[in-house]
């Protein structure tokens, strides 16, 4: 088999707002002159992926470098019946005004794609590979506590990172001779450390709190932004021998949870089913809501490629 027959895959992993960096990391590789065909993506891997097989992927891009914290933070919200803490319906449809992926259908995109997603009753993997890529996209990314399960031919699902972080396998069954994967699970457990509090932290909660309060005098003044203010002034908790530490906040409860699950399951998958190129950005002070630091996490998806760039060549050439 000569270079012109292998077929290129990219397998992109899940990782929430770190998923910015398969942007940088597919701008790297089509500088390389690496045009891959075949997109298998796991949660925002598969948001990614798609954008990228429908010719989309400089929107999705723009998309994210316009957001800024206090943008994020419209998007957060109380939900009564703990389907999730983001207000779904309002960044699908920015999604599809910003992006344009509504109405497409898996064939009618430029490259070969596919999603990964979670069966809730039963635990097994979904591949979603026809029908709307819409609703493959928003079950595919139906991350626990974020975002609602998505009800797809009588069956719940939820995120594909729960069962498949990296979808090497899909990407080899969608027909990929070459897959080159994107883990972006490999620093994440090293990202959350207990830390102390000085004697300016009741000031700095303050200062926080005073520019939450101004932030949302032009927001609109909804329960939960009051009590992400009150929340800010009850951070402090005494540890177990007595110092003072700050409290994890619930949103980096359950991400780092998460986290770890998926290290485990990543490494494991990994290893059953190993990729023949293995991108791993250095990710570990992204954390789960900032895509306002978009401009960050896409140079270093660009730069992890420019540091295997020999092995890249070398292993898209056989």
């Amino acid at each position: 088999m000569n270079k012109n027959q292998l077929k290129i895959g990219l397998a992109l992993g899940s990782g929430s707002a770190r998923g910015m960096s398969h942007i940088g990391v597919i701008k790297a590789l089509e500088d390389m002159g690496i045009f891959p065909e075949i997109i298998a993506g796991s949660s925002v891997g598969s948001l990614v992926g798609a954008s990228y097989a429908s010719s989309k992927l400089n929107k999705l891009e723009e998309w994210a470098l316009s957001m800024s914290e206090s943008k994020i933070r419209k998007f957060l919200k109380i939900n009564i019946n703990a389907s999730g803490f983001i207000n779904s319906a309002k960044l699908q449809k920015l999604f599809e005004e910003t992006i344009g992926l509504e109405s497409l259908k898996f064939e009618q995109l430029d490259k070969v794609f596919g999603a990964v997603a979670t069966n809730l009753s039963s635990g097994k993997e979904v591949w979603l590979k026809q029908g709307s890529v819409h609703e493959a996209l928003w079950s595919s990314m139906a991350f626990p506590g974020l975002f609602p399960s998505v009800l797809m031919k009588n069956q719940w699902l939820v995120d594909g990172g729960l069962v498949n972080p990296v979808p090497v396998s899909l990407c080899r069954a969608l027909g990929a001779d070459v897959v080159i994967a994107v883990n972006l699970n490999s620093d994440i457990l090293s990202s959350y450390s207990v830390e102390n509090i000085h004697e300016s932290s009741s000031q700095e909660t303050e200062d926080d709190s005073n520019k939450y309060e101004s932030d949302i005098e032009h927001e609109d003044k909804n329960l939960w932004q009051r009590a992400k203010v009150g929340f800010k002034k009850t951070m402090n908790i005494i540890s177990s021998d007595g110092s003072k530490v700050k409290e994890p906040k619930s949103i980096d409860v359950i991400s780092n949870a998460i986290n770890i699950m998926s290290s485990n399951i990543t490494t494991s998958r990994l290893a059953g089913n190993p990729p023949d190129v293995l991108l791993q950005p250095r990710l570990k002070n992204i954390g789960l809501l900032q895509i306002y630091k978009a401009e960050e996490t896409i140079a270093e998806g660009y730069a992890c490629v420019k540091r295997m760039e020999e092995e890249i060549k070398f292993r898209t050439s056989q």
